[in-house]
């Protein structure tokens, strides 16, 4: 990544944000004192609070011991980390946006003679699913395991709100990185003219220019909806006599629509200018799942501030609310040696939370906790659709690895890559106190143990719905007499204080306080348990709505 021409904007509340310029040569700190580079006057941001650096091509961010910690993407880091623009730094109350580069470089599209095409997929290929084994074919082990891991960040960051131009750098950036391209470009078409407008790029050092797209490519790419790889023209003796590839030193090119339904809301584009290193066809997939994902988010934005300038999404989130409520448990289970309790206080801005207890026949019970992404209707009958799949899985036998492959499968089926859906599940034999689990995705439930120790429960996989071909791994615990397991949705870490005067979002519970709670009431019985852990949230929160769903479960373990 380039250090020239960085910036970062910082915003508190829904302000329009200041932008503060990165050199290379100069780190900058930020906090409450004035002695920071920037200055964030807020209780809730410690004196020196992070700072921001150049090392070896990159830019990272580094906590200084802050009292309330430095967010990345909504996760909270233990060490300095690197920035991808796009990126969303969170400061107590402050966003800040590591974001593109701002140089004059960009995009557009001219009649230019493009490259003889090697390969070409039309989208309807992905409209039936996409096998994870497919796109990975031809690949080398340890860069399937970083497109995994990069498309796992794109479906976190959809999980999240951030403007259309942030997501636009943090795709550019992705499909950089992944494809390791030498320049990348992505172009929305003009609502008005249906002219195509150059909305984020990305040059590799050396790679100097404006990007120029072949217009017949832009217009296979968009009218016939689909994704293009073209050869090396450099070596090709069928070019020698168009000087305007020649010119460019393209050797090789992809680029692919950005499409949802019927739409084509662009197209996303890459090139190899500096080596002659041409791309496969597994690039090419990886493209255009890329594009697909990124037409799904900017869709899903564009529906849901549409609903809400109507004014019906608090009458759709009453809706959600409600459906949710019929679902879940409504009083703790005893069974054998466990008691298991849970509680959801629902909010209006935020549904699709779900817990639930299933008692088996082999003399265990399960229980799931997971969260639904996304706002509305939607989300709440994703929500009932997965309350019935667990249960439907759950009663067949099958260990639970391959009880979340089949939910996986099966919402992906559903939903088609335009929700996702966090999820935990644990089965515990009732008589004993052993526990085998999967997480996916959802945030690592504790095990508070009767000793004072206290566990993290990880192993599993990939949050549900992306890929359909997802594998999970099952882990296992043995709960002994006096330990508890505590799961919860991410409403809980979340929840905000009422704002102090001068201050646009009160403070963060957080997982530092969640932890406290837990190991100060780890001997309570689990239905108290829930039921403080809940009343403390809302104390906390005080008398304003809550901004997202609080869910709670608590399996204690007897003699």
């Amino acid at each position: 990544m380039h250090g020239e021409g960085q910036y970062l904007v910082v915003r508190r509340g829904g302000t329009e944000g200041e932008r503060v310029a990165l050199d290379p040569a100069s780190a900058v700190t930020l906090g409450r004192s004035r002695e920071n580079t920037v200055v964030l006057t807020d209780a809730s941001v410690s004196r020196e609070h992070a700072r921001i650096f150049h090392r070896e091509g990159s830019w990272w961010v580094e906590d200084q011991g802050s009292k309330n910690g430095t967010k990345v993407n909504g996760r909270r880091i233990e060490k300095a980390s690197p920035l991808t623009p796009g990126d969303m730094l969170q400061l107590g109350n402050f966003q800040v946006a590591f974001s593109a580069s701002g140089s004059q470089v960009t995009a557009r599209v001219a009649d230019v003679a493009g490259p003889a095409t090697l390969r070409s997929i039309k989208v309807e290929e992905f409209e039936t699913g996409v096998d994870t084994r497919s796109l990975g074919a031809g690949l080398a082990p340890e860069r399937v395991g970083a497109f995994l891991r990069a498309i796992d960040k794109v479906g976190q960051a959809l999980l999240a709100h951030r403007t259309v131009d942030e997501l636009f750098a943090f795709v550019v950036e992705l499909a950089s990185d992944v494809l390791r391209a030498d320049r990348t470009a992505l172009l929305l078409r003009d609502p008005n003219s249906d002219a195509l407008v150059a909305k984020a790029v990305k040059q590799a050092a050396g790679s100097e220019g404006d990007i120029v797209v072949s217009r017949s490519i832009a217009r296979a790419a968009i009218e016939q909806k689909q994704a293009l790889l073209t050869g090396d023209a450099q070596s090709d003796t069928r070019f020698r006599e168009q000087q305007s590839v020649i010119q460019q030193r393209i050797h090789s090119a992809m680029c692919a629509p950005l499409w949802h339904d019927d739409r084509v809301l662009g197209l996303i584009y890459v090139d190899n200018v500096a080596a002659p290193a041409p791309f496969e066809e597994s690039d090419l997939r990886l493209l255009t799942l890329i594009a697909h994902l990124t037409a799904v988010k900017v869709r899903e934005t564009e529906q849901y501030e549409a609903v809400e300038r109507a004014g019906r999404l608090a009458e759709e989130l009453r809706r959600a609310a409600t459906m949710q409520q019929n679902l879940l448990p409504p009083e703790p289970v005893r069974e054998g040696i466990v008691v298991v309790a849970g509680k959801n206080i629902p909010s209006f801005d935020v549904g699709g939370d779900y817990f639930d207890f299933i008692p088996a026949e082999d003399g265990c019970l399960v229980v799931g906790l997971g969260d639904v992404a996304g706002k509305g209707m939607a989300a709440a009958m994703l929500m009932m659709n997965l309350q019935a799949s667990v249960r439907a899985q759950v009663e067949t036998g099958r260990p639970l690895a391959d009880v979340m492959a089949r939910l996986n499968r099966s919402i992906h089926h559903s939903v088609r890559g335009l929700r996702f859906v966090t999820l935990f599940v644990a089965r515990i034999d009732t008589r004993s106190g052993a526990v085998n689990y999967v997480n996916g995705g959802h945030n690592p439930p504790y095990v508070m143990r009767a000793s004072g120790e206290m566990e993290t429960l990880n192993a599993g996989g990939l949050l549900l719905g992306m890929f359909p071909e997802a594998e999970y791994e099952e882990g296992t615990i043995a709960l002994r007499p006096g330990d508890l397991l505590v799961a919860y949705s991410d409403g809980v870490t979340e929840a905000r204080a009422p704002a102090k005067a001068g201050e646009e979002f009160g403070e963060e519970f957080g997982e530092e306080r969640l932890v406290e709670f837990l190991q100060a009431s780890r001997d309570l019985p689990a239905e108290t348990l829930v039921e403080r852990l809940i009343a403390r949230i809302q104390e906390f929160s005080g008398p304003a709505q809550l901004a997202d769903d609080v869910t709670v479960a608590a399996v204690r373990l007897g003699s």
